[in-house]
């Protein structure tokens, strides 16, 4: 199965760098812009997919749609595929929380709050368990999520950690197959 994982437009809580975690997060009118050139890169280059399946949050389920009306294809979404949880670190700004919790290059959160590394790795390898079991092996579906969610989707096909695969852009698209 070919998966291309899309990561959502650029946000509001982007620009404000922040922890944006489950907040619901809106698009602005750059993240729109960028995800219209990601379907059209997925036009070209994806043929056949069948479906696209989103994450649940606004930002997601709004770059989905933009992805789905250019390829006419249906969207489903799925809770599993949110991005990594802050707890009660969410909304923090990101230079306070990495002056704070960033510790030899991992996030160590004191609250049990925040979904763990460990956590994320478990959600991520349900998720592809997930996408098996509900497409066959010869289709080709999109994946739109958030930016460390899609990085330990992709560690998980690998079998190695977050941390060797490179952040994903704002609207960036990569491809994988199960």
């Amino acid at each position: 199965m070919d998966v291309w994982i899309v990561r959502h437009g650029l946000t509001e809580k982007n620009l404000g760098r922040v922890l944006q975690g489950h907040l619901p997060g809106r698009l602005t009118e750059e993240g729109r812009e960028q995800v219209s050139a990601a379907a059209e890169r997925l036009a070209e280059v994806a043929a056949g997919v069948r479906c696209i399946v989103s994450s649940d949050l606004k930002r997601a389920t709004e770059s989905a749609a933009v992805i789905a009306a250019r390829l006419a294809l249906p969207v489903v979404t799925l809770e599993v595929l949110r991005e990594r949880d802050w707890g009660i670190y969410t909304g923090m700004p990101l230079a306070e929380a990495r002056d704070r919790f960033w510790q030899h290059g991992k996030w160590k959160f004191p609250d049990p709050s925040a979904e763990s590394e460990g956590q994320m790795v478990q959600r991520a390898n349900r998720a592809l368990t997930i996408l098996r079991m509900m497409f066959a092996q010869g289709d080709s579906i999109i994946v739109v999520t958030h930016g460390q969610f899609a990085r330990n989707m992709i560690a998980a096909r690998f079998n190695c950690s977050c941390h060797e695969v490179a952040s994903l852009m704002n609207a960036e698209v990569r491809k994988i197959t199960l």
